[in-house]
């Protein structure tokens, strides 16, 4: 990544400065991760464009709250009605002076619960590191800022019982071992920290985390993460909902790559064990058994992957699609090449970015 390849960033998101968070319809909105992600894969030109087209779907800011004082901060954590208050206490803790300190004492505090909002406060903090690393610009830490408390309002653990001294696995084997939660318990038609509400109901779901070690070669294991849920995608994604919900098992795993320089080797552990632990989860909420079957596809061109995604225009496919396309540079495994076509034909194109 270069200055001159983000040099667009900052102009794409410089009309989300008075936006907020969340969409009208309650969900995260994504056009800051969007156009990191765009401008990540070359398609730079594209950033602007699509945040216009897509600024009429999300709330505004509430830039009026006070920031939490340091004695609010332990009792705030996981509670979203407090979500501009830390807003404001980010916007505030990275105004000023060195970010990755802040960054690495976050990471590692809200690590247990980084399903919050979905795994999105964690992803918009690895597209705002990744930013970062470029250049430091107000727009970046802004971004950062918004991440992380995006991730501290929301702070979702999910069950755990974490077992001294049992067998670990690969990421493939220990995947199929993961308990699946029970149909008559699923409550898969809403949000997707809804279903992982239920996890309680697959039987030894807790204990899920202790399946891997991540005590040895830590972005070993991270490629290793991805590539089996790469395989989960194109084995059990057959509906728009379970190509959006295995999305986020992907692109929170890329997140954790995007932060992992930065933070200390501790912090990078604990990251990847928890973003094992909800990958799993979406894995046992939304997966069937048995799987609806290998969809088959020729892998494509690189280049051809980054254009088509930004011609579609969804935003999962798009930071689906980058995330895919970091994964192959670095494994190889032709699997990522095959993942985006998939999400594109199971997910609609945005009619708005369509018609520009």
């Amino acid at each position: 990544m270069t200055k001159r390849q983000y040099e667009l960033l900052d102009p794409a998101l410089e009309p989300l400065r008075a936006l907020g968070p969340l969409l009208k319809n309650g969900f995260v909105d994504h056009a800051p991760m969007v156009a990191e992600a765009l401008v990540a894969m070359g398609q730079d030109g594209r950033a602007k464009s699509w945040v216009e087209a897509n600024l009429g779907n999300i709330l505004p800011a509430n830039d009026s709250a006070a920031p939490l004082d340091p004695t609010e901060l332990e009792g705030a954590v996981g509670d979203p009605r407090r979500q501009d208050a830390w807003r404001s206490f980010f916007h505030h803790r990275l105004a000023s002076g060195p970010w990755e300190p802040v960054l690495d004492q976050w990471a590692d505090r809200l690590a247990p619960g980084l399903f919050a909002a979905a795994a999105h406060g964690l992803i918009r903090v690895g597209h705002g590191v990744r930013a970062l690393r470029v250049e430091d610009t107000p727009l970046r830490r802004r971004e950062l800022a918004e991440g992380l408390a995006l991730w501290a309002g929301p702070y979702q653990p999910l069950v755990t019982h974490r077992v001294a001294g049992r067998p670990t696995f690969s990421p493939k084997e220990a995947l199929a071992r993961v308990p699946l939660v029970p149909l008559a318990h699923r409550r898969n038609d809403g949000a997707i920290t809804t279903a992982l509400e239920q996890l309680p109901h697959a039987q030894g779901f807790a204990a899920v985390i202790s399946l891997i070690d991540a005590e040895g070669d830590v972005s070993a294991l991270a490629y290793d993460i991805a590539s089996e849920f790469a395989q989960v995608f194109l084995y059990r994604v057959h509906t728009p909902l379970t190509a959006i919900v295995f999305t986020h098992a992907i692109t929170a795993v890329a997140a954790i790559l995007n932060i992992a320089p930065i933070v200390k080797e501790v912090t990078t552990r604990k990251l990847v064990s928890y973003g094992w632990q909800t990958a799993a989860g979406l894995h046992s909420a939304y997966s069937e058994s048995p799987a609806p079957g290998p969809r088959v596809l020729p892998p494509e061109a690189p280049n051809e992957i980054a254009a088509r995604a930004a011609q579609h225009g969804d935003d999962h496919v798009i930071k689906l699609s980058e995330a895919c396309l970091r994964f192959h540079e670095a494994t190889k495994n032709e699997r990522f090449l095959m993942v985006p076509a998939h999400a594109r034909a199971m997910l609609p194109e945005n009619p708005v970015v369509a018609r520009r």
